[in-house]
């Protein structure tokens, strides 16, 4: 099941979330684009997209790491990586995910592009949310969740128009991780470490060190993803 619900009630709630927002927006915050809104008379717009970025963030320790599956038919990735994040989510009690992406922008992003995969990805995303255009959050259990992870892979591998991090959280707060273009997870553990590299050994993944590169092509050329101008 997945259930509609605001940016700004997830962040009042989920404070470690929260923080976690507000940390990347501040990242992001560039005062020369600020600048360009203002002179096209859209500073009202910037300050929606950046919707967190007064907040105050709440101090503790995080740790991050990237880990990937080793796994090259493009045509069954989605099926394994939801079986391994449902062994994940089994091994620290996860019932409930919170997603939302760093950025107040919709999650439905070049719907001109009409790569296959992409378009199924989008109209599944229609049919779970009732809609064709949104840029709040979600919560998901279980179900919902095998059925977004499936959508948020080709969303971020085919369409950089979307939010470079749409972040997906554990309802606890303890961990989050976003899907990059090549299929990785870019792992932040909250407050302490859950996830030791041995642990991730017997789970199925692969500890990724160094560069990353797309395990499914010969060339890192990513079919379906186009720019939009």
């Amino acid at each position: 099941m997945l259930t509609l619900v605001t940016r700004q009630e997830i962040a009042a709630q989920k404070t470690i979330i929260a923080s976690e927002i507000i940390s990347l927006q501040r990242s992001f915050y560039d005062e020369e684009a600020l600048e360009a809104y203002r002179e096209d008379g859209e500073e009202d717009l910037y300050w929606e997209i950046f919707d967190l970025l007064q907040g105050k963030p709440e101090s503790y320790q995080s740790f991050h790491k990237i880990i990937g599956l080793n796994h090259s038919d493009l045509g069954s990735y989605t099926q394994l990586l939801v079986s391994r994040l449902q062994q994940l989510a089994d091994h620290l009690q996860i019932q409930e995910w919170i997603v939302l992406s760093h950025l107040r922008l919709d999650f439905f992003g070049n719907r001109d592009n009409d790569y296959a995969p992409l378009e199924q990805a989008y109209q599944s995303l229609e049919k779970l949310t009732g809609l064709h255009t949104y840029k709040e959050a979600f919560r998901l259990d279980q179900s919902g969740f095998a059925e977004f992870i499936p959508i948020l892979f080709w969303i971020q591998r085919c369409d950089p128009s979307v939010s470079d991090y749409i972040c997906v959280f554990d309802e606890q707060q303890r961990i989050s991780f976003f899907i990059c273009k090549y299929g990785n997870l870019h792992v932040t553990e909250m407050g302490q470490e859950y996830l030791s590299p041995q642990l991730l050994q017997e789970l199925g993944w692969t500890l990724i060190e160094g560069p990353e590169s797309d395990p499914f092509t010969d060339d890192g050329a990513i079919a379906g993803r186009v720019i939009r101008f």
